[in-house]
Formats: C-alpha cells, sequence, structure tokens
C-alpha cells in the first residue's frame, strides 16, 4: 500500500536517517487537544522506523507504537512533540587534583531534548490513576535521553521546560516502547 500512494510520501527523517513518511491525523482521537498532537505514520518495509524512533519533517514526532501491516508496510502511531527541555544533574565540579571548585550546582547534562510535554489537568487525572499527586506535568521522551531515575539519589535530576524548573519525580519506561513517561512537579530547590 505504501508504494501505491507515492503522490502521498513526505520526506523525513528517521533517527537521523533520510526516508519518506504517509502521515494522517488520528481520527479516534475524542479531544481538539489530542486530534492535534495524534498522527499516524505509514512507513515502507525497508524503513529502519521502531518504536521509540524521532521522526522529522516540518515538525517532530515520537513514535508510540508500531506495527506491521499485510503489506509489510509499518504503520505507526505517533505523537507530536510539542516542547523542547533541558536536562540538568545536581553535581560538584572538580579540578585536576581531585579538590571541589565552588558550590555544588546543577549542571546541564543534555539540551534540545524534543519531548511531548502534557499539563496534568483533572480529567487526565481520572484517566491515569498513576499519577502522584505533586505532579504538574507529564512528558513523553526518547529512552536515549540522558536522564536518571529518583530512586536512591540525593538530588533528583531537574527539567528545564520554558525557562522553568521541575523537579522528575517518576520514569516510566512501560507505559510506551522504547519511551520514557515522566512525571514533573515543581522544584523548589
Amino acid at each position: 500500500m505504501f508504494y501505491e500512494f507515492a503522490h502521498r510520501h513526505i520526506d523525513c527523517i528517521v533517527d537521523g536517517n533520510p526516508d519518506k513518511v504517509i502521515l494522517s491525523r488520528d481520527r479516534r482521537s475524542s479531544s481538539v487537544f489530542f486530534r492535534e498532537y495524534l498522527f499516524n505514520g505509514t512507513f515502507s518495509p525497508s524503513s529502519k522506523v521502531v518504536s521509540g524512533s524521532i521522526v522529522a519533517t516540518d515538525d517532530s514526532f515520537l513514535v508510540q507504537s508500531l506495527r506491521v501491516t499485510t503489506d509489510k508496510d509499518k504503520y505507526c502511531a505517533m505523537v507530536k512533540t510539542n516542547a523542547v527541555v533541558e536536562v540538568q544533574r545536581w553535581g560538584q565540579a572538580y579540578d585536576v587534583n581531585d579538590n571541589p571548585l565552588g558550590e555544588p550546582s546543577f549542571v546541564t547534562v543534555q539540551s534540545d531534548v524534543k519531548v511531548f510535554a502534557s499539563y496534568v489537568s483533572a480529567r487526565l487525572r481520572q484517566e491515569d490513576i498513576g499519577l502522584l499527586p505533586t505532579t504538574l506535568y507529564v512528558l513523553v521522551m526518547q529512552t536515549s535521553v540522558s536522564i536518571n531515575r529518583p530512586e536512591g539519589v540525593d538530588s533528583p535530576d531537574r527539567i528545564i521546560m520554558n525557562d522553568r524548573p521541575y523537579q522528575v519525580d517518576v520514569i516510566d519506561d512501560m507505559k510506551y516502547p522504547k519511551l520514557y513517561h515522566v512525571q514533573l512537579s515543581e522544584d523548589r530547590r
């Protein structure tokens, strides 16, 4: 089917590799918000797209799930990214003799990370019972992002989004294959 619709092919980049995709909006979406951000993408059988890939056209998309059709095309459910964040980690700088330099502070670990961010509303709390009471935002991001789980660390990682700091409270890698579902709360540090 992919090759029968060559007039609908769009050039894209999948995890840094050039590719072609047929994009369409997800019609099953129930709200205006999700109709804007949920898409379907059909890729050729030879495409290197997998769950968790980032697909870049004029917009960027995270591949949430992938199934192979009877024609061997790769049919993907994708979410359009809507934010760019920075990951920071609490740390101490040292000189060549392992002497501490200055006071410990947050250091940028990774920047320009494309994510799908969603504000936690009362409706979302009803739909997702796993949200903490302090969660303000949830992010969907690639597992290749350098972010640490908050369990067992003195100071959890920090996410900078729209010039505001948020604390990483939960990292769920089971909700979406090869993607992180991250819960953020207000950072008061």
